[in-house]
């Protein structure tokens, strides 16, 4: 199993060395990926939780891919997630190959629809169209990237005999993971893509919901006509300690309104109330940690993305934290990992 973390390009403090330093330190351990997270805009409340320094997220990849480059180490750039509708299909098929390309076919295209009604409305989007256009958009990009010369013909998209030019190093195009759970999302693995980024299973209950819904889009693969399995993309996160004594504690960072649903990704909020953030992480022991990541291993996961904490915590700066996490999981957890 391959194992890769979060980067925290929404955080105004990765820039400039501190970057640079985190991507060494994870060629130092031995990291298999980088994964980089997508918001374009939101609200104030959303900005605490979210991220005080929210950098484009292919900008961002491009930038990492050369610092990897002159680093000497070629980790996979990937999505957790990029959402499909929020940028014109053309224009963002053009990107993601330029990407690819400058990256030497480095990118794993973690895709989803999303969900934060707000950053829909102020982006001049329907959210209620959002799976059709993520349906739509791709389809295009895919046609851009596996034809010279390519033609395409749909609801939001049209165009006779163009060319974007820029081809991704990888043909047909970057391997794409669908990051979401249900009967539709899985319809659209089995049918054409490569793969699933699930949720977490950090609980036992999380753990036979994802068994379940794992056999389904085996299933479905299978129906399809589809050859082996789909790749299977698992998360994990938490503040990981050598302490037991730390483990079970947590730390909150974000607000939340009085009154207002609760915070968290991909719940669902009343249509046309603002969605608060709280990002929550729970200090667990690395032993736990391993027992976690094994048993994701076990179930067949291809590769893990584990979400670190870089707040600033006890007598550590963000960088500091940020390191002092990679190394918790270099030292305690990665030795005991099988690896891929």
């Amino acid at each position: 199993m391959k194992i890769g973390i979060r980067v925290p390009n929404y955080a105004r403090w990765w820039r400039g060395d501190a970057l640079w330093a985190t991507c060494e330190k994870g060629k130092e351990i031995g990291l298999d990926a980088l994964f980089f997270v997508d918001h374009v805009i939101f609200t104030p409340a959303q900005y605490v939780g979210y991220g005080n320094g929210y950098m484009d997220i292919w900008t961002a990849m491009a930038y990492v891919a050369a610092v990897t480059n002159i680093q000497g180490w070629k980790p996979i750039l990937a999505n957790g997630i990029w959402v499909v509708p929020y940028r014109p299909p053309i224009q963002v098929a053009k990107v993601i190959a330029t990407v690819d390309s400058l990256s030497g076919g480095r990118v794993m295209l973690g895709a989803g629809s999303g969900y934060n009604e707000q950053e829909f409305k102020a982006l001049g989007l329907n959210v209620k169209e959002r799976g059709d256009m993520t349906d739509e958009y791709l389809a295009c990009c895919k046609e851009l990237w596996s034809h010279p010369v390519a033609s395409f013909h749909g609801k939001y998209v049209n165009f006779d005999e163009m060319t974007i030019s820029v081809r991704p190093a990888q043909q047909p195009g970057p391997p794409i993971m669908y990051g979401s759970r249900g009967l539709r999302p899985f319809r659209r693995i089995a049918e054409r893509y490569q793969g699933w980024v699930a949720g977490g299973g950090g609980t036992a209950e999380s753990l036979r919901a994802f068994e379940k819904d794992w056999a389904q889009l085996n299933s479905m693969w299978k129906e399809n006509g589809r050859e082996g399995k789909p790749y299977l993309v698992m998360q994990a996160g938490g503040h990981i300690t050598a302490d037991r004594s730390q483990a079970g504690q947590q730390v909150v960072k974000g607000i939340s309104a009085q009154g207002s649903p609760p915070a968290g990704v991909g719940g669902r909020v009343p249509e046309g109330q603002e969605r608060a953030y709280v990002s929550t992480f729970n200090l667990i022991h690395t032993d736990d940690m391993v027992t976690q990541l094994r048993t994701f291993s076990d179930l067949g996961a291809d590769m893990v993305v584990i979400n670190l904490p870089s707040y600033r915590f006890g007598d550590l700066d963000n960088l500091g934290m940020q390191l002092n996490q990679m190394e918790t999981l270099a030292e305690h957890v990665m030795p005991k990992i099988p690896k891929g």
